[in-house]
């Protein structure tokens, strides 16, 4: 893919990214989470990326990235929004409940979360499952920007960056840094020392992104709609900064979790159902196979 090779740009950004992916299929070290010229920007409203905002919880000053998602056709009477696991695990291990979802960052919108299904409860490791689809306590402006999920394997994705598709990744930088963009990137091939390389429900991207970009809307945009097709989710880089190593392309690829199987069926049958009664926090893990979820 292009911009592989040249020198990595944006070394400050490095010593914070325990949360994020480390680089794709650069064949050069790096010490940062950039590929080539930083092309990450602030988001405008003529993106249409006004649906995408951050996760507040208390007891933790993380804001990892949330989308609001939708269906074609007839809405259920609340929001759903899709992120990853780990945005609801905080610094001491323990689960997060007391939960708001913020688009565009702003706290006047923001909207209770009332129910959570996750694909594990331990990312760390297990970054496959570190998916997560959560029910607001009500619908929120209809003006808000929604993505359609979208199922698209890795050849697919391929032949379609191969064509010049439209991809981005949108993020918050860090707990203070506003929303921004990431374009003219997309999913990439794994190579043999890739970590994930054999893991299918992963893509690997090149999206220049920084902490806080966790959860994320991989986004394909096609025809006129905006398609959630994965969601911005690892703790690889966590193993270089352990040992020691510079981040390196080839050993730590930015991995977004992609929507198919289980996750996809969540946020279809969501999507198509009203929100869970009562006002009590209520959060399912996925089980093995087709199992029911169980309580967190």
């Amino acid at each position: 893919m292009h911009r592989r090779g040249r020198t990595m740009g944006c070394r400050a950004l490095a010593a914070g990214a325990l949360l994020l992916a480390g680089l794709s299929c650069v064949p050069t070290p790096s010490n940062a989470n950039i590929f080539g010229r930083d092309d990450r920007r602030d988001i405008a409203p003529e993106d249409g990326l006004s649906g995408v905002g951050t996760i507040v919880c208390e007891g933790t000053t993380r804001r990892p990235t949330a989308a609001l998602v939708t269906l074609e056709g007839p809405s259920s009477r609340a929001d759903v929004i899709a992120t990853v696991a780990h945005a609801f695990i905080g610094s001491n291990g323990q689960r997060l409940s007391a939960c708001e979802f913020r688009p565009g960052t702003d706290p006047a919108l923001a909207a209770r979360i009332v129910y959570l299904e996750t694909g594990t409860l331990s990312p760390e490791g297990n970054w496959h499952n570190d998916w997560a689809v959560a029910v607001l306590d009500r619908r929120l402006p209809e003006s808000l920007s929604r993505l359609r999920p979208r199922v698209l394997n890795e050849r697919q994705a391929e032949m379609k960056r191969v064509r010049h598709a439209h991809f981005l990744l949108a993020g918050h930088n860090g707990e203070r840094g506003p929303l921004q963009v990431s374009e003219r990137c997309g999913p990439v091939a794994k190579v043999n020392s890739d970590l994930n390389r054999f893991d299918r429900r992963v893509f690997n991207h090149d999206c220049d992104m920084m902490p806080g970009w966790s959860g994320g809307p991989l986004i394909l945009r096609e025809d006129g709609i905006d398609y959630l097709i994965a969601v911005n989710s690892t703790e690889v880089n966590a193993i270089t900064h352990i040992s020691g190593r510079p981040y390196n392309g080839r050993m730590n690829p930015n991995t977004a979790v992609r929507v198919d199987g289980r996750f996809h069926r969540t946020l279809e049958r969501l999507l198509k159902s009203d929100a869970p009664g009562g006002t009590a926090f209520r959060c399912l893990v996925a089980s093995m196979g087709d199992a029911p979820a169980l309580p967190c």
